[in-house]
């Protein structure tokens, strides 16, 4: 039976609304017997392996915006628990100067009654209450001298700070235990939709591994080969949409990963990216790979560590980074440091996705984005996707799309606004990134979903402008 695979190309069609009717077995067997039937099952299968991308694409944004509202949420519950440490170490300091004050004026009471001057009497200290009541009683006392005066009236404001303080903290538990009431729902909801989510892109990912066992089949090659095919196409869509886009064709630089042709050779991830990170098949599900053919060769990478069986639902988020934005922009670095921070992204790719997380095992998107460019050195605006964006706006550090490079940080906007941002990645070149996806893939490097969905701009942490 004659092989099929070097003459027939995989036609990448545009997003649809419904899955098409797919191909039986009976279909794809009798269609590699008759070369004229081939291309034709050949186009409606990449058809069909495309429209399960975009449903699980779809199912991928849910839960991406549910965890940048938790992310929200948690970075807001920090920043209340800072507000409220701080108000706390002043109110400590303010009571110090406060009772050292108190003991100046009961000093002056003491002093003035032993020498008969002013009204003042040391049975005030004994029937005083606290020091605001002796303050209270000085305060009501006549012919008071200059310097008595003084040192009341410094004490009474110093007294009044503490009260202020305190009332300041009054507001600030409140408000922290607000915060903290937020950030546990927004997680038990994020939770939820992942949930949800799982089950839809575990169908989606069932079905397209057996698209690609027929593509296999059909033309006489193998899963493996398939799959990188499939990712290098997506790859490619993804700069020709950006290119039409932008009106660029961006950088494709030695950082980056070739896209390949043919059959697939030369794609960073031979997965497809619906899958695990570095599987050569889609994943089915949380990491754990199918035996599959031998996988095709990749560029070079940091060791790999071995995935986790399927991460379970967090109970207890790791809290996000307190963003700090420096008085001064940062200077820029040398381009290495985007290779670098690629390269400490890449060396995460399997570990598991968490809600929160920043690593040493488990991360979520801004989590991983802001760890590899700490590695270099380079502070990203904490642990968020909206204040990453809007910290490398402040600095001046934003490109348009159209003159990305390696290196350079992706946003997603489901609406096009930087509000409503609910994603980032780092862009590797040739149409890939890699990323903390979600709790069902984990860190991963693939081809760039949904390119429509991309902000105009990117960041550019390192190297020139």
């Amino acid at each position: 039976m004659a092989v099929l695979g070097i003459g027939l190309s995989v036609v990448v069609a545009g997003p649809a609304q419904a899955a098409p009717s797919a191909p039986s077995w009976d279909d794809v067997r009798a269609a590699k017997a008759d070369t004229a039937e081939a291309q034709s099952t050949v186009d409606e299968l990449s058809t069909r392996l495309q429209t399960l991308q975009d449903a699980a694409d779809s199912a991928q944004v849910a839960e991406l915006q549910a965890g940048q509202t938790y992310a929200l949420a948690a970075s807001q519950q920090q920043d209340a628990q800072a507000t409220l440490d701080d108000l706390t170490a002043q109110s400590k300091r303010a009571e110090r100067t406060a009772d050292a004050s108190a003991q100046q004026v009961a000093g002056l009471v003491v002093e003035l009654s032993r020498t008969g001057g002013g009204d003042l009497s040391a049975a005030m200290l004994i029937d005083s209450r606290d020091s605001k009541d002796l303050l209270y009683r000085v305060g009501t006392m006549s012919h008071l001298s200059e310097r008595s005066a003084t040192v009341l009236a410094q004490a009474q404001a110093d007294q009044n700070t503490v009260d202020a303080i305190a009332a300041q903290q009054s507001a600030a538990t409140k408000a922290l235990a607000k915060a903290t009431d937020t950030t546990k729902a927004a997680l038990a909801e994020a939770n939820d939709t992942a949930a949800s989510a799982q089950a839809r892109v575990q169908r989606e990912q069932d079905q397209q591994d057996e698209v690609l066992q027929q593509l296999a089949y059909l033309k006489g090659t193998s899963v493996a080969t398939e799959a990188a095919y499939w990712t290098a196409q997506q790859a490619k869509r993804a700069e020709a949409q950006l290119a039409s886009n932008t009106g660029g064709s961006g950088a494709t630089a030695a950082t980056g990963t070739g896209t390949g042709s043919g059959s697939g050779g030369g794609a960073a991830s031979s997965t497809p990216s619906t899958g695990g990170g570095t599987s050569t098949q889609p994943s089915t599900g949380g990491g754990t790979k199918p035996s599959t053919p031998a996988t095709p060769s990749k560029p070079s990478t940091p060791t790999t560590p071995s995935k986790p069986s399927t991460p379970t639902t967090p109970t207890t988020p790791s809290k996000p980074s307190t963003p700090t934005t420096p008085t001064t922009p940062t200077a820029p670095s040398t381009p290495s440091k985007a290779a670098g921070a690629i390269a400490y992204a890449r060396a995460q790719i399997g570990d598991a996705y968490q809600f929160g997380g920043a690593g040493p095992n488990t991360w979520d998107c801004s989590g991983l984005v802001m760890m590899a460019y700490s590695s270099q050195g380079i502070a990203t605006g904490g642990h968020n996707v909206v204040w990453q964006y809007n910290y490398f706006k402040s600095i001046g550090r934003l490109v348009p799309m159209s003159q990305r490079q390696p290196g350079d940080i992706l946003f997603y906007s489901y609406n096009g606004t930087v509000n409503e941002a609910y994603h980032d990645s780092i862009y590797t070149g040739n149409g890939m990134m890699v990323e903390a996806a979600n709790p069902q893939r984990g860190v991963l490097e693939r081809a760039i979903w949904t390119p429509g969905q991309l902000l105009p701009y990117v960041a550019r942490p390192s190297g020139s402008l």
